[in-house]
């Protein structure tokens, strides 16, 4: 194993081999990324090696179809930095939906999120697409996670795992095509020891 170290970047990208023998797509992708990391960023200042560390690892997990979380206090740009990696994304021409799990009433939530058919509950006077259905073939943002009810952790584990989903009150399944980045200032290890955050979702 030989591994190849990128040295003079202007991003310092650390941790970046290639073990022989290797293709020449893998060269290609990891100078391209070295490219991309070059350029100035809308909206984002990366000036200290942490920053710039953690803009390298945004744009490697925006090159997957991973889901993604995002912890720190608040006012430290976890949705810019969400927005970052969709927007490095192959869904990238798809829409972006954040939604502030904090700001919405846990008895609304799981219909923002999931939508409901008509006469679902009372004032359900019409059927509505859920945020997940916005989302479809872009960026859903999970904004403050970890103030999620132990109820709808369960049931976005559920989605999750295949993607697929039912309105409340609906009888159809639906699938979408979807990122899942999540954010919060909580410390959801903590949450964890405490039984106030499924491990598996965290996971």
């Amino acid at each position: 194993e030989i591994g190849v170290r990128l040295v003079g970047s202007e991003m310092c990208i650390r941790d970046s081999y290639l073990l022989r023998p290797f293709e020449t797509n893998q060269l290609l992708n990891l100078l391209k990324r070295v490219e991309v990391l070059g350029k100035p960023v809308a909206n984002i200042v990366a000036q200290s090696w942490r920053s710039k560390q953690v803009l390298q690892l945004a744009h490697r997990a925006a090159c997957t179809n991973a889901s993604v979380l995002i912890t720190g206090e608040s006012g430290t740009g976890k949705e810019v930095l969400a927005r970052y990696v969709h927007e490095q994304s192959p869904k990238a021409d798809g829409p972006f939906v954040a939604v502030n799990c904090a700001a919405i009433p846990e008895s609304m939530l799981e219909a923002v999120l999931f939508g409901h058919v008509k006469g679902a509950f009372t004032g359900a006077s019409h059927s509505q697409s859920g945020k997940f259905e916005e989302a479809n073939n872009g960026t859903i943002l999970l904004d403050e996670i970890g103030e999620m009810s132990a109820y709808l952790q369960a049931k976005l584990l559920r989605f999750l795992q295949d993607f697929s989903f039912r309105r409340i009150g609906g009888e159809k399944e639906i699938t979408v095509n979807v990122r899942v980045i999540s954010a919060t200032h909580r410390d959801l290890k903590t949450m964890m020891e405490k039984s106030l955050f499924r491990e598996d979702l965290y996971y």
